[in-house]
């Protein structure tokens, strides 16, 4: 049976695949001699569903529901500045 874990990992790998190819595609779109990223069969959940919704959602959202799921990175502080923000030299 597989861990929690490897569950969390295999999730956010699958994830990450399909967002990469959505932007892939996205990015081809309209350019000249480009030709469409290879499509691996199924994946329709991911494709149709998972990435549109991953887009539409603030980013607050997908912050907070990463975290109940135990996806991010533990025993850091996360910067004081939030997305969007221009990056400024730390006080000294």
């Amino acid at each position: 049976m597989r861990s929690v874990a490897d569950v969390q990992q295999s999730l956010r790998q699958r994830a990450e695949h399909h967002l990469r190819l959505a932007v892939l595609r996205d990015l081809g779109r309209g350019q000249p001699s480009t030709v469409e990223p290879y499509q691996p069969s199924g994946g329709w959940f991911w494709r149709l569903v998972f990435v549109p919704a991953y887009r539409r959602l603030p980013w607050t959202v997908k912050e907070r529901a990463m975290g109940r799921l135990g996806m991010t990175a533990s025993g850091w502080q996360p910067p004081a500045r939030r997305p969007g923000e221009p990056w400024r030299p730390p006080a000294r």
